[in-house]
């Protein structure tokens, strides 16, 4: 038996004991139900207190004590469901608090055995062990955005108050399909009755949302963005509150300017603040931000200024600009196929190495 799959029966073995073997934190299932839904109350008090104006008893400093509260609620409301998915409260306690850890030990024969080591911790599992007792128990949840709201607090986390008033907008819009869906078909109840007051709020909030970021998004059409440019459009936030809530400017619109055209004077307009600025910047970050690998990693940038319109849009790896459409007369070599670039352009179709090879051909003759 290999060593991996040794360990992993060990690991087994002493898992089945480790009540008897350790004092188990008490665990209240329904205290866990209490504790989320008070959170996830005490997030919206906040969220609306944070879009107040400040005469009104306004407060952004909340902004960020909502996103923390309402995500704490949501994965409060995942363990309490990780608890009734089991019958005795032991199996409950093993499930939620994190236990001690299972280390190799020599066993006085040569060989070694698997122990745990201390006690089960008065700590409870993290999002990454949620989701693999999820799935150990067939739980569906939407992980792709639970993942992007985690990414979203972890964010909001490093900005100043007043510049998260509009992304936490959008992660309160995001946070209720996930909640509803969680709610009616993994706790079987009925948002409305479960979350009371709270419920209200962020229905009519996401309705708000999911209508205005439509509007946004068709109003772009007369905008004249460039078409493969759209998908970094829809992705960019108002640089002064994280808002996606973004209009062209009317007065772009109505002087017949375009995105296209006149990238260097075309504006947003924020929904949610109010602010404007040039979208274009904003559309190129989002590209490149997104191609972006770590040179420290040993990545590459697969973006570059592009020699047509000197944008930085041209996409590398595929051998042409976002925006402006441009293409490679040489997309590979003669000789040896190799890809090309655009540097490589002036070589007569040859890359580097056989454009040497060329060349000292020539000098030889």
């Amino acid at each position: 038996m290999s060593e991996d799959a040794t360990r992993s029966r060990k690991a087994l073995t002493y898992h089945s004991s480790l009540e008897e073997l350790f004092t188990m934190p008490e665990l209240d299932a329904e205290k866990l139900k209490e504790n989320a839904l008070t959170s996830i109350r005490l997030g919206i008090e906040d969220f609306q207190r944070s879009k107040l104006e400040k005469d009104q008893g306004g407060d952004p400093a909340r902004a960020l004590s909502a996103v923390r509260n309402l995500f704490a609620g949501i994965l409060l409301l995942f363990k309490y469901k990780i608890a009734v998915s089991v019958d005795a409260t032991g199996d409950a306690s093993v499930l939620i608090f994190n236990p001690p850890e299972v280390l190799p030990q020599a066993d006085g024969k040569g060989g070694i055995e698997w122990k745990p080591v201390g006690k089960f911790k008065r700590t409870t599992i993290d999002v990454a062990t949620i989701k693999k007792r999820f799935e150990g128990f067939g739980i569906d949840v939407d992980w792709p955005t639970i993942d992007k709201l985690q990414e979203c607090r972890n964010h909001l986390e490093h900005l100043h108050p007043a510049n998260t008033l509009g992304e936490v907008a959008d992660f309160v819009a995001e946070l209720f399909p996930v909640l509803r869906e969680f709610i009616l078909t993994q706790l079987n109840e009925q948002p409305a009755d479960l979350l009371d007051t709270a419920w209200p709020v962020m229905l009519a909030h996401h309705e708000f949302f999911r209508d205005t970021i439509a509007e946004c998004q068709a109003s772009w059409a007369a905008a004249g963005v460039p078409e493969m440019m759209q998908p970094w459009l829809e992705s960019c936030q108002c640089e002064e509150c994280g808002s996606s809530l973004l209009r062209p400017s009317q007065q772009d619109i109505e002087e017949g300017a375009s995105v296209d055209n006149q990238d260097n004077t075309f504006k947003y307009v924020c929904v949610a603040c109010g602010h404007s600025d040039l979208i274009a910047p904003l559309m190129i970050k989002e590209l490149n931000d997104a191609y972006y690998d770590d040179p420290r990693d040993g990545g590459e940038a697969d973006v570059e200024e592009c020699n047509e319109c000197k944008r930085s849009t041209f996409l590398i790896s595929e051998q042409h600009c976002l925006w402006c459409g441009a293409e490679l007369d040489y997309p590979t070599c003669t000789f040896c196929e190799e890809p090309l670039r655009q540097e490589d352009q002036f070589n007569g179709g040859l890359c580097g190495y056989h454009l040497h090879a060329y060349e000292k051909a020539m000098r030889d003759d």
